[in-house]
C-alpha cells in the first residue's frame, strides 16, 4: 500500500505499488514484497523493493513511475544475492548526493553499497565496480544522513520479534563509504555504535526507521515500526530526533509512551 500524510499522523492510503496483476516476481517461488522505499530521480519516483527466495536468495527490485501513488512499472531485479556474493540482499535505502546515486543494502550480512547509473535503475558500471562493505554482520535496514560534514549511518540490530531486543543504533564518518565509527573510534564493521532508541514496557522491537523528516521548527522526526502490549504486528511510530554532541537520539532513547509532541507543518 501508498499512504499519504500532511503531518505525519494521519494518513489516508492513496494506492499501491502493485495489483495482483502485475505483482512482480524476481526471486524463486510465489513471493511478497518488502521493505520498499520511494525515491524521486529526476523527474521520476523509483521504489525499490525486497523479495524473499529460497536458502537466503533474496533480491531487490525497482519499479518506476510518473508520481509516488503510481502507477508503477517494474524493471526487475536490480540486486541479486548470489551475483553480488552476499545472501539476504534485503532493505535497500537510496543515498543521492552531487547527482550521484548510492544503494546500501543488507540484513546481518553485512551491509554494502554500490553506486547506481545517473536513472537509479542500474549498477553503474556493473562489470568493474565491486560493492564495498561499511558495517559488520548484525545490522540491517540502512538509512544515512549527512548532517555538519559527517555522514551517520542509522541501522536496526537484535531480535525483531515481539518483546525481543531490536533497536536503532548508529556511527558517524567523514567519508560516506566509512570507516563508520562509534564515540570512541571503533569500527562497526566489528559491530560497535552508539544507541538512538530502543524498547521500553510499552513498545518493544523499535526499529526500521524512515530517513529523517525536519518539521518547519527545524525539529527532526523518525517514522518506525514497533510492538505494542497489545498487538501481535508492528504498528508505524513517530518520534522526535534530538542532536546532541554531534550525535542523534530520541527523546530519553526509547518510544514515546504519551506526548502532545507533534511535528509543525505550516
Amino acid at each position: 500500500p501508498i499512504m499519504r500524510s500532511s503531518d505525519l499522523i494521519n494518513w489516508t492510503r492513496v494506492g499501491a505499488m502493485c495489483t495482483d496483476q502485475t505483482h512482480p516476481q524476481i526471486t524463486n517461488g510465489n513471493a511478497g514484497h518488502w521493505a520498499p522505499s520511494i525515491n524521486r530521480i529526476g523527474d521520476k519516483y523509483v521504489c525499490y523493493y525486497s523479495q524473499p527466495g529460497d536458502n537466503y536468495k533474496h533480491a531487490i527490485g525497482v519499479a518506476v513511475a510518473d508520481s509516488p501513488t503510481g502507477p508503477f512499472v517494474d524493471y526487475g531485479k536490480l540486486i541479486d544475492s548470489d551475483e553480488q556474493g552476499v545472501d539476504i540482499s534485503i532493505d535497500a535505502y537510496l543515498y543521492q548526493e552531487d547527482g550521484r546515486n548510492y544503494l546500501f543494502w543488507g540484513s546481518f550480512r553485512n551491509i554494502s553499497v554500490l553506486e547506481l547509473t545517473e536513472d537509479g535503475l542500474a549498477i553503474k558500471n556493473k562489470e568493474t565496480q565491486k560493492r564495498r562493505e561499511v558495517a559488520g554482520g548484525q545490522y540491517e535496514a540502512t538509512v544515512v544522513v549527512k548532517r555538519d560534514g559527517w555522514y551517520y549511518l542509522i541501522v536496526s540490530t537484535g531480535d525483531y520479534s515481539k518483546g525481543g531486543t531490536y533497536r536503532l543504533v548508529v556511527g558517524r564518518s567523514q567519508s560516506l563509504f566509512g570507516p563508520y565509527v562509534d564515540k570512541d573510534g571503533n569500527d562497526m564493521m566489528q559491530v560497535n555504535d552508539e544507541l538512538v532508541l530502543q524498547g521500553n514496557d510499552t513498545f518493544s522491537s523499535p526499529g526500521h526507521c524512515s530517513r529523517l523528516i525536519t518539521d518547519d521548527n527545524g525539529q527532526d522526526w523518525i517514522l518506525y515500526h514497533a510492538y505494542t502490549e497489545d498487538l501481535n504486528y508492528r504498528t508505524l511510530m513517530l518520534d522526535r530526533i534530538n542532536w546532541v554532541d554531534g550525535w542523534p537520539v530520541s527523546p530519553g532513547q526509547q518510544p514515546t509512551s504519551a506526548s502532545v509532541d507533534r511535528p509543525v507543518f505550516h
